[in-house]
C-alpha cells in the first residue's frame, strides 16, 4: 500500500461528496458525466494508492484516466443541450472507443515492447478515430462554421498523433492523444459556457495545464531524466486539484446565478417579476427626470385565462402563460421591459414613449400576438388581452399613480371588450 497517495485519495473524495452535494437537486444530464469523470479519477486514485505501479496497474490507469477524459468532454461538449442518455453514449463512444483502445494498447505495448516499431495497427485506431471525430463534427445541430472548425480540429490533432507516432513512437503518441483530449475540454467548456466567469476561466486553464502534464513528464523523463527524478508526484498532480477545485467554484457560481434569478424573475415564464419590475421602473423614473423625458407603463390582463384554467386545468392555464410571456418578449423592444406581476396579468414599460398615441401602437403590437387560437396539447385556444396605458408624469408623478391610471383605463378597455362581444353575439343570433 501506498500511503503517499492517501492524501490524494482522500482530497479526491471530499470533493466528489461536495460535487455530489451541489448538483443533487440539478436534472442537467451533462452534470452526472462531471461526477462520472470525477468518480473515475477518485478510482484511479485509489488504485495507484493501494497498488504497487506494474504492467497490469499502468494499463488500467491509462485507460481510467482516458475514460475520464471522456466523460469529461461528454458533460462539456452537451452542457448546453438536452440529449437523451443512449443516443448521447452512442455518440459519444463511437468517438471515444478508439481513443481509449490506443490509451490502453499503447500503454501495454510500451511495457512490453519499449524498442517495438510495429506502428500499423496504432495507426489503424488514429484513422478510426479521426473518421469518427469528423462524423460527429458533421453533427445536424452544428452550425455550417461550426461543422468546419471541428472538422479542422480533428484533422489537426489527429494528424499530430500520427506524425509523433511516426516520428517519436507510440509514447509521445499516446501522450499527446492524453494532451489534446483534455485540451479539447477546456475548448469546448468555454465554447458551451453561457458566461465568462472566474470559476469558467480558470477551470479551463486547469484543463489545459494538466493535459500539458502528459507530454512534459515524458519530455522531462528522456531529456532531463536527473531533473524529473527530484519531482514529486504531487507536483504532477497539481492540475488535477486545481481544476476539481475551480469546477466546485463553478457549481457554486451556477448556484448562486440561479438563487439570484429565482430571486428576479418569475419561474414559470422566466419574465421580471415584481420585484425586478420595481427596480427598473426606479431606473427608468430617474433616467427620465434627469433627461427630461418620458415613458408608458401598460397593465396587460389577459381575457378569458379564468376559464381556460377551469376548463383545460391549471397545466394547460402554465403552458398558455409561457407562450404569450415568448410573444411579448419576440413582440417588444430590447430597452422595453415585460414583467409577470400576477396570476394573468403583465406589466410593460415602454422606454421614450412620449404619448399615449406612441403607446397605442405598441397596445396593437401585443394584441397582434395573440391573434388566432393557440394550440396547447392538442387543445385549441382563444385568448385576449385587456390593455391601459399611462405615460409618466402626465399621468402620474409615481408607480403608485401610474399604475392606478393605467389599471383603470385597462379595466375600460375589458368592459368596452364585452360589450363588443355581447353586441356581436347578439348579431349572431
Amino acid at each position: 500500500m501506498n500511503l503517499y497517495g492517501l492524501p490524494e485519495f482522500v482530497s479526491y473524495g471530499i470533493l466528489v461528496g461536495i460535487a455530489v452535494v451541489l448538483i443533487r437537486q440539478d436534472q442537467g444530464i451533462h452534470l452526472k458525466y462531471w461526477l462520472a469523470g470525477w468518480i473515475i479519477i477518485l478510482v484511479h486514485a485509489g488504485i495507484f494508492m493501494l497498488v504497487i505501479p506494474d504492467l497490469i496497474p499502468d494499463v488500467i490507469g491509462r485507460g481510467l484516466l482516458a475514460l475520464a477524459g471522456l466523460a469529461f468532454m461528454t458533460a462539456a461538449y452537451y452542457q448546453q443541450s438536452v440529449v437523451h442518455a443512449p443516443t448521447l453514449l452512442r455518440q459519444m463512444g463511437r468517438v471515444g472507443l478508439p481513443n481509449l483502445a490506443f490509451a490502453i494498447a499503447s500503454t501495454a505495448y510500451v511495457e512490453l515492447h519499449p524498442d517495438g516499431q510495429n506502428y500499423a495497427p496504432f495507426a489503424a485506431l488514429i484513422a478510426i478515430g479521426a473518421a469518427c471525430a469528423i462524423w460527429q463534427a458533421l453533427d445536424k445541430k452544428e452550425t455550417r462554421r461550426q461543422s468546419q472548425l471541428l472538422v479542422a480540429l480533428a484533422c489537426l490533432v489527429y494528424g499530430a498523433q500520427a506524425w509523433l507516432l511516426y516520428a517519436y513512437g507510440v509514447l509521445m503518441a499516446s501522450q499527446w492523444l492524453m494532451c489534446w483530449t483534455y485540451l479539447a475540454i477546456a475548448f469546448f467548456f468555454l465554447r458551451q459556457a453561457r458566461t465568462l466567469t472566474v470559476g469558467t476561466v480558470f477551470t479551463a486553464l486547469s484543463f489545459v495545464s494538466w493535459g500539458f502534464v502528459f507530454p512534459v513528464y515524458s519530455l522531462l523523463q528522456i531529456y532531463a531524466p536527473d531533473s524529473s527524478s527530484h519531482i514529486q508526484a504531487l507536483v504532477w498532480n497539481l492540475p488535477k486539484f486545481l481544476t476539481a477545485a475551480c469546477m466546485l467554484l463553478v457549481l457554486l457560481e451556477e448556484k448562486v446565478a440561479r438563487a439570484t434569478r429565482l430571486a428576479t424573475h418569475d419561474e414559470l415564464t422566466g419574465l421580471p417579476n415584481r420585484r425586478l419590475y420595481e427596480d427598473r421602473f426606479n431606473l427608468a423614473l430617474n433616467r427620465s427626470d434627469r433627461n427630461n423625458s418620458k415613458f408608458a407603463v401598460l397593465i396587460v390582463d389577459l381575457n378569458r385565462f379564468k376559464q381556460v384554467n377551469d376548463t383545460l386545468g391549471h397545466h394547460i392555464g402554465d403552458d398558455l402563460l409561457k407562450v404569450v410571456s415568448l410573444r411579448f418578449r419576440r413582440a417588444l423592444r430590447d430597452v422595453d421591459t415585460v414583467a409577470r406581476t400576477g396570476g394573468d396579468e403583465f406589466t410593460v414599460m415602454l422606454e421614450g414613449v412620449n404619448s399615449l398615441a406612441a403607446a397605442a401602437r405598441s397596445i396593437q403590437t401585443l394584441r397582434d400576438v395573440l391573434e388566432g387560437p393557440v394550440t396547447l396539447s392538442g387543445n385549441l385556444v382563444d385568448i385576449g388581452a385587456s390593455i391601459g396605458a399611462a405615460i409618466y408624469p402626465d399621468d402620474g408623478a409615481t408607480q403608485t399613480e401610474l399604475h392606478a391610471v393605467a389599471d383603470a383605463r385597462m379595466y375600460e378597455d375589458k368592459q368596452q371588450g364585452r360589450l363588443r362581444e355581447k353586441a356581436s353575439s347578439t348579431q349572431a343570433r
